[in-house]
């Protein structure tokens, strides 16, 4: 077992994982490695024979050219150019190797044939059918050559080397066949048993879906039902603070649901921004401690800890913030007392970042799996809620933050999660969360100024108009695009606008390219319940400065008022 351990760490060292790299690139490093071998191995072959030097030179040296090619492609993580040369090369060098050992009376010809599959592996499309009507032309001129070259050319020294180099090149050739199918034919079986194990995963997950998406509706329609009903103030405050807490939950799901799908797309986009690690802590800390209240886990304690000062550093305060709070409220699920602590360490290059629990723990068996999509661990006693994509999420966020994640844990006595990301030193850091939640505040001390929603839904702008009834602005509605060009028109006082994205007869981005015309300098912030990739760079290319989803936070769309009201 032991020896098997070590034969697949040394495995991977030099090939890489396929697990986290992609199956062309994987298959590229195993070509030029298993092809310099085999390389050096005709090289040695060629010598002890005692035949032409020119196979020996030939050989030799493509042998060094695979060498160089692996390297860019394993560590260099390069792939068009060494496919490229290995493409190009590799069949002039054979054709060199044909012509100068023999030529159809040697073994070459075979060694070409076990080409054609490479270039089958490694090419798609258009390329793919270019290079092999050039395969084809080529083996077209070698029978050409061989048809009109001398009779002295086809002559090896003894017919026993003949046999000998034959039969020691057949084995070599086979060797690097059976290397190349093997790993074809593991990689088939390996693709299909991921698509079937992803296809029971997202059956399960589906299912998964409907309980967890059924629960907190249940809920929001349950209890909204009763306030309708009539009820006391007392049961009132906690009817709507459940269906708050249940409508956060749902919300939550879909945005991770959204988010997988975006990562997943390689659509996910990093925005650096400055990020001041104590704020953040005492807002983590501060949100967690009133939802373990909620919970009713009183028996947990939450702390944190973080060096002396400020500690102000550049990164996605809002992915870095996702990763942290859902490591923290994974901690919270599977923790029923104790202490939940979550740190940070500047270690020069990069900080580390770690979160423990003295929860139960992961069972050995379970730990490979942690960070695989849609899958939930039902430990007993403990609530098992969520859709289990939180720690796959995580996972694939710290990569995009250019960091890495472990962890360590003991079933029965706790988990500790560690996640690195660089340290990239801020270089002006001018507002803090403090700043920033104060914002609202400051538009108090301005006049009074009208504002336009661009809004066909009554119930939406019945909650906008209440979210920004603590700022100091004049509230005007339409319902169409054209209605609101026409009271742009009319009036020019207007100084924010809040432009649906959906309207009827003339859509949000339409009206905003129009309004935009009329009066660049009116700063228009779309608010939509499209959340997909795409939705915020359509807004912004149609003329917004802006761009805020629905569901709306109503102290994001303070926040967002106040700043471009003040600016």
């Amino acid at each position: 077992m032991v020896n098997k351990t070590k034969f697949k760490s040394r495995y991977l060292a030099i090939i890489g994982d396929i697990d986290k790299i992609s199956s062309e690139r994987h298959f590229v490093t195993l070509s030029t490695f298993a092809g310099a071998i085999f390389l050096l191995g005709l090289c040695i072959v060629h010598m002890l024979m005692g035949l032409k030097k020119a196979p020996v030179i030939l050989a030799g040296g493509s042998s060094i050219v695979m060498l160089g090619l692996y390297y860019f492609v394993r560590f260099r993580n390069c792939l068009y150019i060494p496919k490229v040369l290995l493409t190009g090369l590799g069949l002039i060098m054979l054709d060199l190797t044909w012509y100068s050992k023999f030529l159809s009376n040697g073994p070459v010809l075979f060694f070409i044939l076990i080409f054609a599959a490479l270039v089958i592996w490694v090419w798609d499309g258009k390329c793919l059918a270019i290079l092999l009507a050039f395969y084809f032309l080529n083996l077209a001129i070698l029978g050409i050559i061989d048809s009109h070259a001398p009779e002295y050319m086809f002559k090896y020294p003894e017919p026993v080397k003949r046999s000998l180099d034959i039969y020691l090149s057949f084995f070599l050739y086979s060797s690097l066949l059976i290397i190349i199918l093997y790993f074809i034919k593991r990689e088939f079986i390996r693709q299909m048993e991921k698509a079937i194990k992803s296809d029971k995963l997202k059956s399960a997950f589906l299912a998964n879906m409907s309980h967890e998406i059924r629960t907190p509706m249940n809920a929001i329609v349950g209890f909204s039902e009763l306030l309708g009903n009539g009820t006391s103030s007392e049961n009132r405050q906690q009817y709507i603070s459940i269906i708050q807490s249940s409508s956060n939950n749902l919300l939550r799901l879909i945005n991770d649901i959204i988010d997988l799908s975006k990562i997943e797309a390689g659509d996910l986009e990093i925005k650096y921004s400055d990020i001041n690690i104590r704020e953040l802590f005492i807002e983590l800390k501060d949100s967690f401690s009133m939802d373990l209240l909620k919970r009713e886990k009183a028996e947990i304690q939450i702390n944190y800890f973080l060096g002396t000062g400020d500690l102000v550093v550049q990164s996605d305060a809002l992915r870095l913030r996702q990763i942290l709070s859902n490591l923290l409220n994974n901690a919270v699920k599977f923790t029923s007392k104790g202490t939940i602590t979550f740190r940070c360490e500047n270690k020069g290059r990069e900080l580390i970042f770690s979160v423990s629990d003295t929860g139960t723990g992961i069972p050995e068996e379970d730990q490979r799996k942690i960070f695989e999509r849609f899958t939930k661990f039902n430990y007993q006693g403990m609530n098992t809620e969520g859709s289990g994509i939180g720690l796959s999420i995580v996972d694939k966020l710290v990569t995009l933050l250019g960091g890495k994640i472990w962890f360590k844990s003991i079933h029965g006595e706790g988990t500790n999660f560690f996640f690195s990301i660089p340290y990239i030193a801020s270089s002006n850091y001018t507002k803090s969360l403090k700043d920033l939640k104060n914002m609202g505040s400051h538009s108090n001390d301005k006049a009074i100024k009208p504002i336009l929603v661009v809004e066909d839904d009554k119930v939406s702008f019945m909650l906008i108009k209440e979210f920004l009834r603590s700022l100091n602005v004049e509230i005007h509605h339409v319902t169409d695009g054209r209605d609101a060009i026409n009271f742009v028109k009319m009036n020019p006082e207007v100084c924010l606008i809040l432009m649906d994205v959906k309207l009827p007869i003339m859509d949000g981005y339409e009206a905003t390219r129009a309004i935009k015309q009329l009066n660049p300098k009116i700063p228009v912030i779309a608010q939509t319940a499209f959340a997909m990739l795409g939705d915020r760079e359509k807004a912004i290319d149609a003329g917004c400065v802006d761009h805020i989803d629905k569901p709306l936070d109503s102290k994001r769309l303070q926040e967002l008022v106040s700043k471009y009201l003040l600016s």
